[in-house]
């Protein structure tokens, strides 16, 4: 399974590997079928170029080329190129990077700037690899990056957010089933779940893969217990089931309700000791000169603000 879309502090620079990505995409057209379960890094001479193979592959399948579309478009809006956003990784995964700019003179004063890229596993097969791709890219185009630098970013919302949500696990998982029964459908039964998510007229169903999603097994006390601590009635997620889970998080091992919650924790003890950290600077900028009425008050109203977000996550002294 798919990693849980995951959450960087740190801007870094991408590296293109080719700006006639989308046009060589065209140019490879009536190849023959190549090996399946050989691995994708291998249809070419380069990663690149083999990066290039696959994402022509996935274009031959009506949903894929819409995914590849909405990609591209995604990734101009970022001012960058499709491939600057797709590259090639240790694991699959859809990496956010959040960047927060301050003005110094008002520090309650903040801009936020998101950009994502896409990691594909270069040790995958040509047909995991193309699965996974459709199932990263759609968490690339759809799902609304989160920032838990704001109030309203709840755990609550987070684990509906990654499980159901727009550009959520389901959602991408659900892509990936279309785009293997467009492609290869002779697959569906063989080698995936995605039979599991079908209706009785063989249609993929959001609902039943909800459902599924929701099925956490012999870690129902633990979800329990997990809510809870953060006051969270279990009455909230009413989808949540003690049968058998058969989606599970790579990234953490668990089913993804579960993982959610690990992730928001660990997400949210970055952002508060990031926030602590700033906080501390300007107290040290303050003692260092005599601070105004108004920046007494924003002081206070920063540390109540971060006191009220962040006592679960961070110990506070």
């Amino acid at each position: 399974m798919k990693r849980l879309i995951t959450f960087t502090f740190i801007l870094f620079s991408l590296s293109a590997f080719a700006k006639q990505f989308e046009r060589k995409i065209h140019t490879i057209e009536n190849e023959v079928r190549p090996n399946l379960n050989s691995r994708w890094i291998h249809l070419s001479s380069s990663a690149e170029e083999s990066l290039v193979k696959l994402v022509a592959l996935l274009a031959k399948s009506t949903t894929g080329k819409q995914i590849i579309a909405n990609a591209a478009k995604k990734a101009r809006s970022q001012g960058q190129e499709l491939s600057d956003v797709l590259l090639v990784g240790n694991s699959s995964l859809t990496d956010t990077t959040l960047v927060r700019r301050f003005v110094p003179t008002n520090p309650n004063e903040v801009s936020y700037e998101s950009k994502s890229v896409v990691y594909l596993n270069k040790n995958l097969s040509v047909i995991d690899g193309l699965l996974d791709l459709a199932h990263e890219m759609t968490h690339f185009n759809e799902r609304q990056p989160f920032n838990p630098y704001r109030v309203n970013f709840t755990l609550q919302e987070f684990i509906a957010s990654t499980v159901e949500g727009r550009g959520g696990e389901v959602e991408a998982y659900l892509s990936e089933c279309q785009v293997l029964k467009e492609l290869y459908p002779d697959q569906i039964r063989q080698r995936s779940n995605c039979s599991n998510v079908m209706d009785d007229h063989g249609h993929l169903s959001k609902e039943l893969g909800v459902a599924h999603f929701y099925r956490i097994g012999g870690h129902m006390q633990q979800m329990r217990k997990d809510l809870g601590r953060y006051r969270i009635p279990s009455s909230e997620f009413p989808k949540l089931s003690e049968d058998t889970p058969i989606f599970i998080s790579s990234a953490y091992g668990v089913p993804y309700p579960i993982a959610a919650v690990k992730e928001y924790v660990s997400i949210m003890g970055k952002a508060c000791e990031n926030d602590r950290k700033r906080l501390s600077l300007l107290e040290m900028r303050q003692s260092r000169s005599p601070a105004s009425v108004t920046d007494k008050q924003n002081w206070v109203q920063m540390t109540q603000f971060f006191k009220t977000r962040c006592e679960d996550y961070v110990a506070l002294n």
